[in-house]
């Protein structure tokens, strides 16, 4: 392949270098290692694994990137702090990320490697995107059988670009043994500064990545770590640290915008207030930590109850609350009914010697005009209802208190 406009290429002999021992590690020969700098000096990029005992090296200082190119950037770093702003899942983060990769600086795949931080799991997620982003495929991979480039990237922190048929073969044997591959470039996604993923942008038939879309495919890695950063930060930030469930401000958050929607949409909107029939004897009799162990126990019954996209949230103590979205009245109390069925099998936990809960349940639907403390206490008041009644019930608000 031509070497860029305004660049040189010359011939390099290098010696073992500090990464050797890294690669070795992955049952390789490292013999030698040779460097590249991409852009005035900004960001390093490896042009080859240790093992090359003799390459090409593009050495200069032309970092012109075209404007399409920065356009491309730009649009791809604002949807990713979008989505990042939205508090996107991980898996849509990583979608978009490679949709952009995709197209700027462009690529024919994207493979990211998903490590594995769990030391009991030998197998680790590869995702494959294709078709600008529409197409994905993924597998799952035993960490033995990690490719020796992944490998590479996640000891060394270091991205590098693979451009020839052995550089192919020895980092990313698996990927060609799929077809013609004419390079691939490899760039590790860090978040807290360590390596999370490897994301591998494939060229098969298009000339090698230059080094402004080095530059650009760096740029949008680094982006992408940033917004998945803040978007798991924002969902810790709303997550109970007892039981994993929403907490109380997110749940109010999101109740604040279902009650939004359903205003736009005219759509119904019901909402439930559960507490637990005298679970302060669990803490006084068998401790907190049991007392925690139920609650996380609670919580997974009610999430495997209710919708995909109902909302389950620990209101405070032993209160949860329950947003169902595009539910009536009716269905919301059916629902409730169900639920409370099922906590009544909730086999009994460690270090607690009974099964089963009993609750009290309060159930409210939205009515326009009414804001979001006025359907919990319409949830309230039915909830106090049920305790007043015998407890273990269900009880919808009345016609007074919407």
């Amino acid at each position: 392949m031509a070497a860029p406009r305004a660049w040189r290429r010359r011939s390099a002999r290098t010696t073992p270098g500090a990464a050797s021992t890294a690669v070795a590690e992955t049952g390789l020969l490292a013999r030698s290692q040779a460097t590249g700098v991409c852009g005035a000096g900004r960001r390093r990029y490896r042009l080859g694994m240790p093992y090359i005992v003799r390459m090409d090296v593009v050495t200069g200082t032309d970092t012109s990137t075209s404007s399409a190119g920065l356009d491309g950037l730009l649009a791809g770093i604002r949807h990713l702090t979008a989505l990042a702003d939205g508090a996107g899942n991980a898996d849509a983060m990583f979608r978009v990320l490679a949709r952009e990769l995709l197209s700027v600086p462009g690529a024919d795949e994207v493979h990211i490697h998903h490590l594995s931080v769990d030391a009991d799991c030998d197998e680790e997620l590869v995702a494959v995107y294709l078709f600008g982003g529409i197409g994905r495929l993924s597998y799952l991979l035993a960490r033995a059988q990690r490719p020796p480039g992944v490998s590479w990237v996640v000891n060394t922190r270091t991205s590098f670009l693979a451009a020839d048929a052995a550089g192919l073969s020895a980092s990313i044997p698996r990927l060609t043994e799929t077809g013609t591959v004419n390079c691939a470039l490899l760039l590790p996604l860090a978040e807290r500064g360590e390596v999370e993923a490897v994301v591998v942008l494939v060229r098969r038939d298009a000339e090698a990545f230059s080094a402004a879309e080095i530059e650009l495919a760096g740029a949008l890695v680094e982006q992408g770590a940033t917004a998945l950063a803040l978007a798991r930060a924002r969902a810790e930030a709303g997550t109970d640290a007892v039981t994993g469930c929403m907490n109380h401000r997110a749940m109010r958050r999101r109740l604040d915008e279902e009650i939004g929607r359903a205003a736009r949409t005219s759509g119904p909107l019901s909402c439930l207030l559960i507490d637990l029939d005298d679970f302060k004897s669990v803490n006084d009799r068998y401790g907190h930590q049991a007392g925690d162990s139920m609650l996380r126990a609670v919580v997974h019954a009610l999430v495997g109850e209710f919708r995909a996209f109902d909302r389950v949230a620990r209101y405070g103590g032993d209160e949860f609350v329950v947003i169902l979205p595009n539910a009536e009245l009716d269905s919301a109390v059916a629902a409730a009914s169900r639920a409370l069925e099922r906590l009544r099998t909730i086999p009994a936990q460690d270090g607690v010697g009974i099964g089963g809960v009993s609750a009290s349940i309060g159930a409210a639907q939205w009515r326009a005009p009414m804001s979001t403390d006025e359907l919990l206490e319409a949830c309230d008041a039915a909830l106090l209802r049920s305790k007043r009644q015998g407890k273990g019930r269900v009880t919808r608000a009345s016609a007074s208190s919407v």
